[in-house]
């Protein structure tokens, strides 16, 4: 078991080093780069800088959204993450969604050209995207999900994150976990009544924009998975 242990730090300790040459010498190489850091992600999801440095080639243009959403996802199993991290998953979450939305739209207008071209707000947020029902991956999301309810948003985690004074947190918290269980899932009623009653109304705007922008991809995959 020590000998396992010390080997697994070893290999861990190499990627680390590579990636710090790659950045010296190759910085520009983004897919070598990238690769370099999942694969650190890979033997430690609770990596900080790794995943950081995902983000950041994510915010230059060379990174996917679904592939940062699979990584910040394994970082949530793996810790409880800071609020940086949150928000960060919670804007991936709102851009899927928004995608998809843009999808539905324009395939509906091409099926009728001569129909109205603004579809209703329902029909655009009932599109679930691949990542959470492709095989493989939408299992493994249907299954996170679930482990996520007592994980990370169960009534007493709620309780403490409020105690916490996280402001912050709290919101993108409840940001999240909007797009992945609806906009009736109790951490997020029970988060927009607490910024309510404390007139947060900044904390409460930002919450809201995801809120009206979400489609409870948890709540549909038993459906679209059938």
């Amino acid at each position: 078991m020590k000998r396992a242990q010390t080997e697994f730090e070893s290999e861990a300790l190499e990627e680390a080093l590579k990636a710090q040459l790659l950045e010296h010498f190759d910085r520009n190489n983004y897919a070598k780069l990238a690769t370099c850091f999942e694969d650190i992600l890979q033997k430690d999801p609770t990596c900080e800088y790794s995943l950081g440095r995902l983000v950041c080639l994510y915010q230059k243009g060379d990174y996917s959204t679904e592939k940062l959403v699979e990584k910040i996802a394994s970082n949530l199993d793996a810790t409880c993450a800071k609020c940086n991290i949150w928000r960060e998953f919670a804007s991936l979450l709102l851009k899927l969604s928004q995608i998809e939305g843009d999808c539905v739209s324009v395939c509906a207008d091409d099926d009728d050209d001569d129909g109205p071209k603004q579809q209703p707000s329902e029909f655009v947020s009932s599109r679930v995207p691949e990542i959470f029902i492709a095989p493989g991956s939408g299992e493994s999301w249907r299954l996170r999900c679930r482990w996520w309810l007592t994980r990370h948003f169960s009534k007493s985690i709620l309780v403490s994150d409020i105690a916490s004074g996280d402001l912050e947190l709290l919101t993108y918290k409840a940001a999240a976990s909007c797009h992945l269980y609806g906009r009736e899932f109790g951490y997020v009623v029970q988060v927009s009544e607490f910024l309510k009653n404390t007139n947060n109304t900044d904390m409460l705007f930002i919450l809201n924009r995801h809120v009206h922008n979400s489609a409870g991809f948890y709540l549909n995959l038993d459906r679209k998975m059938l």
